[in-house]
């Protein structure tokens, strides 16, 4: 009986948990001060609950309606459009869905972050790489080569944007991988991981766009099992890069006409 009641305790702490984290975190926040409230948020219930109910946990999905962000003039990272993120839980797979659209008339400039992604443990982004096997996350972003403040840019693509224990740069690693965009089309992504297991390379990132596979990576996300967890879905979407030219001279918007969230 005492067993009994201290699992539905637990349960209802997450429940509780995963309320608070997602109308908290579903604000125009910096990427910092997001992961400064998930990991401040969830850290002791996850530790404690996990070795229990991490089954029950992991079951934790969500999604999200439609909306139009708009990306302002002259401005990089998360003031110039939105971040924000929503808790969710899982120790093994899980997986993003959404439909986005670069509205007409688009100005590429060089490119941005833009979607819905998959962050874990530290949450690292940003160029705070996952060296030390503490957090990781998986993000799409769109790249136009010849684009800049003083040019729209052709040419544009997605590619994937992952930050892993392994990671060759400071920056997120894209493995070379593209996919060519155009405005005024709706994409349907993907964003699917694995976290591994100890220090092995046994976990995987893979990346889809209309049904084609653009990227299957086998992966070693973290080495401490106290961050081996996917805790949140962000919704990132901003242009940059940090120099100028990833700027744009005129505002443009991009449509998000369904997004869904769930472990499997």
């Amino acid at each position: 009986m005492k067993k009994n009641l201290r699992v539905t305790s637990l349960l209802f702490m997450i429940a509780l948990v995963f309320n608070s984290c997602e109308k908290e975190q579903d604000l125009n926040v910096p990427q910092a001060v997001s992961k400064e409230v998930s990991q401040g948020t969830n850290s002791d219930v996850q530790e404690s609950a996990k070795k229990e109910v991490s089954a029950s946990a992991a079951l934790a999905g969500g999604g999200a309606g439609a909306r139009t962000i708009t990306l302002q003039t002259n401005t990089l990272t998360c003031p110039g459009g939105l971040c924000t993120s929503y808790g969710v839980w899982s120790q093994g797979v899980y997986t993003v869905w959404f439909q986005m659209k670069f509205n007409s008339g688009f100005y590429w400039s060089r490119g941005g972050k833009c979607g819905y992604g998959i962050l874990i443990g530290d949450q690292n982004t940003g160029g705070d790489p996952g060296w030390d096997g503490n957090g990781g996350s998986a993000r799409f972003m769109w790249y136009c080569p010849n684009g800049s403040n003083t040019a729209k840019g052709s040419g544009a693509y997605l590619q994937p944007y992952v930050y892993y224990k392994d990671q060759p740069g400071q920056y997120g690693n894209d493995f070379g991988k593209k996919y060519y965009i155009q405005e005024g089309v709706t994409y349907n992504c993907q964003i699917s991981v694995k976290l591994n297991t100890g220090s092995s390379t046994n976990g995987y990132v893979k990346y889809y766009v209309n049904g084609t596979e653009i990227l299957n990576q086998t992966i070693r996300w973290v080495t401490n099992d106290a961050k081996r967890n996917v805790n949140a879905v962000s919704l990132h979407t901003f242009r940059g890069g940090s120099q100028n030219y990833w700027t744009a001279p005129v505002t443009s918007s991009i449509y998000y006409a369904s997004a869904s969230w769930d472990a499997q």
